[in-house]
């Protein structure tokens, strides 16, 4: 069976990427980071300055933060942290999530900021934008 067509191979919601310039400002306490990608269960931050000393982050960890979106509509996230390498963590949102509007906002935001981009933010246009 082609893996794109295979039933069991799709995502159950559906996944915002980010282009470097436009991604989302994370805050979680004194933890500051960008997201590069998110659904209304997930999240995944980049953290270009790394982890502050005094702030420890271990998989597993509850962490509740604060989304604030390129249109300045914001979103309190609380999940568990199941990916970190010291650059980038992921969370698993299970008590605060996303609300699926502002995906879907998010989404046709970023259709009209980047035509030549397509669902799921990758090129289509041939041109490396």
């Amino acid at each position: 069976m082609d893996p794109q067509t295979d039933a069991s191979n799709r995502r159950t919601y559906y996944r915002v990427e980010y282009p470097a310039s436009d991604r989302p400002r994370f805050t979680a306490g004194a933890l500051r980071g960008e997201v590069e990608d998110c659904s209304e269960t997930g999240v995944r931050v980049f953290l270009p300055n790394g982890i502050p000393a005094d702030i420890g982050v271990l998989v597993g960890d509850r962490m509740a933060a604060t989304i604030r979106f390129a249109r300045g509509e914001m979103a309190d996230v609380e999940g568990v942290v199941v990916r970190f390498d010291g650059k980038a963590l992921a969370l698993r949102l299970d008590t605060a999530r996303i609300p699926f509007g502002k995906i879907l906002r998010e989404q046709w935001w970023l259709r009209q900021r980047y035509p030549w981009r397509d669902a799921s933010g990758l090129n289509t246009s041939g041109l490396n934008r």
